[in-house]
């Protein structure tokens, strides 16, 4: 498959290679979405963004920002006013870095190379089609700077969004839609349609979830022997998979992903801290089927 051809999240987020033997899905029950809400989350202010095409194809998105950011549970929408797909990708760093530091951290970490102990994956929104607006909710945490990256584009730049303050982190309220990631695997809890889907990275890598829908009557082996061999007609359907932002380990956001019912593989394509291969080659992906 020629990088043309890839999807365009993905190509940005990581350069994957040969893709391995997968891991199969575990699907668990629901829990008890009242006992998932802490007492001591703090609620912050809502970051509205907004989103226009830069000059030139494949050019980064010129993004309108708020003022400042709070730590906290926010409220994160990202609104595409341009006429090509766009992204709000957060990454978080801690201590006094620039833009160019960041830059280079971003770069190691798309190429599968180690990067520095400052430097996050901080959530944020995925692939927001043209005209269209998706919130995601997630916890800021204080004292903090944060970057936004459009990993739609061909070349990533960045925008500094802000510098937390001191406070509490807080926790999200889950939906009853629940997909918990790890090393190397997805779990799904009782998937419905119609409702926004909670994103756990319950691991200690970063992650982040592409759900591609089957085409037709393809199955998982034909994902794997695909995404493995590069070769033949996808499986999957490019054009309508869900993309959620990458979240380090212990983190977890209300995801703009409302899944239709039918028959999803689960993907990640990101890269351990210490560097390596995109998880998909170490068998992270899945098949889940939305009720």
């Amino acid at each position: 498959m020629s990088s043309s051809a890839r999807p365009r999240h993905l190509r940005a987020l990581a350069a994957a290679a040969t893709l391995a033997v997968a891991l199969p899905l575990t699907l668990a029950a629901c829990g008890d979405d009242d006992e998932e809400r802490s007492d001591a989350e703090t609620e912050a202010a809502p970051i509205e963004l907004t989103v226009t095409d830069g000059a030139g194809k494949g050019a980064p998105g010129e993004f309108t920002l708020p003022d400042s950011i709070e730590p906290g549970v926010n409220e994160i929408t990202l609104t595409n006013d341009g006429e090509a797909p766009h992204s709000g990708q957060l990454l978080r760093t801690e201590g006094d870095y620039d833009e160019q530091e960041v830059l280079e951290a971003l770069g190691a970490a798309m190429e599968g190379k180690p990067f520095p102990e400052w430097f996050f994956a901080g959530g944020g929104v995925g692939t927001v089609p043209p005209g269209e607006s998706v919130t995601v909710t997630q916890a800021l945490e204080p004292d903090s700077t944060f970057w936004l990256v459009d990993d739609e584009s061909r070349e990533p730049a960045l925008e500094e969004l802000g510098t937390t303050g001191s406070g509490e982190t807080g926790e999200i309220e889950q939906t009853g839609n629940v997909v918990s990631a790890s090393e190397y695997q997805f779990e799904a809890e009782g998937l419905t349609s119609g409702e926004p889907v909670t994103f756990e990275n319950v691991g200690e890598q970063p992650h982040h979830m592409i759900a591609q829908p089957f085409v037709g009557d393809a199955t998982i082996e034909d994902v794997e022997t695909f995404f493995k061999t590069e070769k033949g007609k996808p499986p999957v359907d490019f054009e309508s998979q869900q993309a959620t932002a990458v979240l380090e380990g212990g983190t977890s956001q209300v995801s703009g992903a409302e899944l239709e019912p039918g028959r999803y593989a689960l993907l990640c394509f990101i890269s351990d801290r210490e560097g390596g291969p995109p998880h998909v080659e170490l068998g992270m992906i899945g098949e889940v089927e939305v009720e």
